[in-house]
């Protein structure tokens, strides 16, 4: 009740009308008239997480101070690192594995030295790093995660409400080209909502109707009387694969008669500038860093998402997602996101690209390191080195 009720919650919407019915010590019986098979995924992240009630009633200010019985205590947070210690009264000895966890932010070009300098124990390295950390001797782990990068439109800004220039768009992006170009191919172009290494991606979709046709979206743009169009692309600053890839996309749209203006800023002003303020017309960064597939369904999709300000709405996509809310069983659950996966049309307002394949460096004295579902979404229980 508290996540529903407490103002400035950020459960409140996802718990919205839900009810939990005790049935005995260890189970409850979840319900909710738009559906409840995505509460367990979303129960095991940060919705479900346990705060506690002494803390509550003591009006500890959660936002400033920690209250939580995890394997790790927090110590200190700063702009880019943060930093715990290992709890000793954990009830799993072997969880906490280190005595101080350091997680810390670094530029890209950063990376790889900070690992031989021994700052840096575990990084994502951006491709263009890869083969010199392997000329170094480092092993490189890659994987294909959650994350699908795409470009998000605003309907209510021209020239986007013209529905011949999104699928101009959309037509007009050499996908394969970009991931080539950018990411020496490790990545897979992708026409889908949901990314390659996730259980909701169709695997027999692949690009579908985002088939590369330059002259098709040439035309296309023509016809809207939207040649030489001007907007501002915006995208966060220091991540370099964005940053390029945009630089490629502008140079594609200048092709097909469209001119993008790509604007490096720091991730909150690209949420407040598309989402909030509405005065960028199309923002770039990752989907699919969520534990449910509702939850970018719901972000990204929905007419009601914070990442649709337009509030464009795909009825067939709206009508598959509440019935994927309604259905309890995992598997068939899955099964109707892969249709919804690759539902999404050329001429809507959401492009996807391409899912990056992730190449982690992880240095020789660290053990019990496994690559995460998704980047965001990293676990240290049991690390050590």
């Amino acid at each position: 009740m508290r996540s529903q009720e407490l103002e400035g919650s950020s459960n409140a919407g996802i718990l919205a009308g839900t009810t939990a019915e005790e049935i005995d010590e260890t189970h409850v019986r979840l319900r909710n008239e738009r559906g409840v098979g995505h509460l367990p995924r979303l129960l095991s992240g940060a919705v479900g997480a346990m705060i506690s009630d002494k803390a509550i009633a003591d009006k500890v200010d959660l936002t400033e101070q920690e209250a939580g019985i995890g394997a790790f205590n927090l110590e200190s947070v700063q702009p880019n690192r943060v930093v715990y210690s290992a709890n000793e009264d954990y009830w799993d000895d072997s969880a906490a594995a280190v005595d101080t966890l350091e997680i810390t932010y670094l530029a890209d070009d950063a990376k790889l030295n900070a690992v031989r300098s021994g700052e840096v124990d575990i990084t994502i390295l951006p491709e263009k790093m890869v083969k010199p950390a392997e000329d170094a001797g480092y092993s490189i782990e890659r994987s294909y995660g959650a994350e699908n990068y795409s470009f998000s439109v605003n309907t209510d800004l021209k020239p986007f409400d013209d529905p011949r220039v999104r699928e101009a768009m959309n037509i007009g992006i050499d996908r394969q080209a970009m991931c080539d170009a950018v990411l020496d191919g490790a990545c897979q172009a992708n026409g889908q909502l949901f990314g390659t290494g996730t259980q909701a991606y169709d695997a027999d979709k692949e690009l579908g109707d985002f088939a590369y046709d330059v002259e098709r979206a040439k035309e296309l743009v023509k016809e809207a009387g939207a040649e030489g169009s001007k907007f501002d692309l915006v995208t966060v600053a220091g991540n370099q694969a964005f940053e390029q890839l945009a630089t490629v996309f502008q140079a594609q749209m200048k092709e097909i008669g469209l001119e993008v203006d790509v604007k490096p800023i720091a991730p909150p002003q690209v949420v407040s500038r598309f989402a909030v303020e509405k005065n960028a017309p199309v923002a770039f960064g990752a989907i699919g860093n969520a534990f449910d597939p509702s939850e970018s369904i719901e972000r990204y999709i929905l007419p009601t998402g914070l990442y649709n300000p337009g509030g464009f709405s795909i009825d067939a996509i709206n009508e598959k997602a509440a019935e994927a809310l309604l259905e309890t069983d995992q598997d068939a659950r899955m099964a109707l996101y892969r249709e919804i996966s690759g539902m999404a049309p050329a001429d809507g307002f959401f492009i996807p690209l391409m899912t990056p394949e992730t190449a982690y460096v992880i240095a020789g004295h660290v053990e019990g390191w496994e690559n995460p579902w998704a980047p965001s979404f990293p676990s240290f229980r049991g690390v050590k080195g």
